[in-house]
């Protein structure tokens, strides 16, 4: 089981990436301003990594900033046509190695509403010299993702997962499922990789709650009548995992988990993000400890994105 402590960060940066708007726009609050809570996922994103390959008639490796190793076999890439694209190729990777890095670029820990224990996800795109999609022949592509999450307990589980993108109440999420037709292996720190495709993989194993009962809980933000304000994230303390909680709860005034998805006696913190009627940025946690149907509320205060990103980084580093 895995403990974290931190403290709560002071509100003392003023960021000055957005100016403030609204009524209330000339007050001395001391938070950033966002048009709404979808805005400020797209500012919390990371920026992809780009890679230039100017020869792909030979095999290319690229290495990621955290570890990550891609290997692209020769004449790999293909453009719109069906024909082999072999110079002025730009690959776009984007490592989440952390659960702070995968809540800040929107990316939980969830196959079906099952929750998963997770070593690490990327994603991967390629694209021509004008920007064109580009994609690649099958078993092409080789990867090794460095396992900087705990998953001591879980190595033996361990397989690829592959994520698809949809749209929940607005707000766009990834789902995962179980790889097929491809190859992976566990070695000293790496899970290895063999035919996965563009788009995003992750190292996962799901949790089993054999001999576990399961239940749900409610999340409500304090002062809040309007759940669409505001994202709310569960990081998980006892195995690494982090949710994005979406589903309404029946009064429409919070949001639920999944029936029967939580193990009771989970233990997690609720961070809580999102904007209020004037556009300001608002966020707060709660430590929680799941005893089954459990209503949660959160108390969310003023601050800038330079806090939050501080706090995440403190919660899923």
């Amino acid at each position: 089981m895995r403990f974290k402590f931190y403290f709560f960060v002071a509100f003392i940066f003023l960021s000055c990436k957005n100016e403030p708007i609204g009524n209330n726009s000339s007050s001395n609050i001391n938070a950033s301003v966002f048009s709404d809570v979808s805005s400020l996922i797209q500012d919390l994103k990371s920026e992809p990594q780009t890679f230039d390959i100017s020869d792909q008639s030979i095999p290319s490796t690229i290495t990621g900033q955290g570890g990550t190793v891609i290997d692209f076999a020769a004449n790999s890439f293909i453009d719109s046509d069906g024909n082999p694209v072999t110079s002025g190729i730009v690959v776009h990777l984007d490592e989440y190695l952390s659960l702070a890095e995968m809540m800040k670029n929107n990316i939980q820990t969830l196959s079906n509403g099952q929750l998963l224990v997770t070593g690490g996800s990327f994603n991967l795109a390629a694209t021509d010299n004008n920007n064109n999609p580009l994609t690649v022949s099958p078993w092409s592509i080789g990867a090794q993702l460095p396992i900087l999450t705990d998953i001591t307990g879980f190595e033996s589980g361990m397989s690829l997962f592959v994520g698809e993108t949809n749209t929940i109440n607005g707000i766009e999420q990834i789902n995962w499922t179980q790889g097929n037709n491809n190859e992976f292996w566990l070695n000293e720190g790496f899970m290895n990789f063999y035919g996965i495709d563009l788009g995003f993989s992750n190292c996962d194993v799901l949790y089993e709650m054999a001999g576990e009962d399961g239940t749900q809980f409610s999340v409500y933000v304090e002062n809040n009548t309007t759940p669409s304000n505001y994202m709310i994230w569960m990081f998980i303390n006892d195995f690494p995992s982090v949710v994005s909680i979406l589903s309404p709860t029946d009064d429409g005034l919070g949001v639920k988990t999944y029936d029967g998805s939580i193990p009771v006696g989970l233990n997690a913190t609720i961070l809580a993000i999102g904007v209020d009627g004037d556009s300001y940025l608002k966020f707060g946690t709660l430590d929680i400890d799941v005893l089954g149907d459990d209503n949660f509320t959160v108390t969310v205060d003023y601050g800038t994105t330079e806090n939050l990103s501080a706090l995440i980084d403190q919660l899923g580093g």
